[in-house]
């Protein structure tokens, strides 16, 4: 019995990086699908920081209900948000094709698809992301060249879902998958004495 305990202490002392380096994978995995969209900063083993492209585009879902179309609209302006990744509720992480061309609402016909896959993440009942926001007006503005964040009107917020565009569908879903494996780990580091 003592050689099986000891077995098993020695197992969970080289498990236990395993389980860092697959986390730390799966935070460079985000880092590389979000490349195109905007920049990902590792704070720490369990919280990232997402600074999307700025301005992000406006997006537009289709929804056809008894043969008639409706469009709903959505955007993200956000400078960074700040995504302790035990907080992330994995199973509403989610996707969607949207239009972020204006005048698709007039040109769509049943079937189209859209141009930027979006990937809606939820935080935990209760729970809310740290955010900085922009004022879309004010940034669209503004010239070329570095501006302080006043000039764009950023501002302290929270949220409780966001939602990233990505350009490539491919990128997207690999954000996906290892979103969904990063917090899973992350609880279960969180979860451990």
């Amino acid at each position: 019995m003592k050689k099986i305990v000891l077995l098993l202490a020695w197992s969970l002392v080289f498990a236990w990086p395993c389980v860092a380096q697959t986390l730390a994978a799966h935070i460079q995995a985000l880092k590389a699908s979000y490349s195109a969209s905007g920049n990902i900063v590792a704070l720490d083993e369990r919280t990232i920081l997402i600074e999307p492209k700025m301005p992000g585009p406006l997006c537009a879902l289709p929804s056809s209900q008894g043969g008639r179309t409706t469009w709903y609209y959505y955007t993200f302006p956000l400078a960074s948000i700040t995504v302790p990744l035990a907080l992330v509720d994995e199973t509403l992480i989610a996707e969607d094709r949207v239009f972020t061309d204006i005048n698709a609402a007039k040109t769509y016909k049943p079937g189209d698809m859209g141009d930027t896959t979006m990937v809606v993440i939820a935080g935990l009942p209760g729970k809310q992301f740290h955010t900085l926001i922009y004022d879309r007006d004010k940034l669209t503005q503004l010239g070329p060249g570095p501006h302080s964040g006043k000039e764009y009107g950023q501002a302290v917020d929270d949220t409780q879902a966001f939602g990233l565009t990505f350009t490539d569908p491919a990128a997207a879903r690999t954000f996906e998958i290892a979103l969904k494996n990063a917090v899973i780990l992350a609880k279960q580091r969180t979860a451990q004495p």
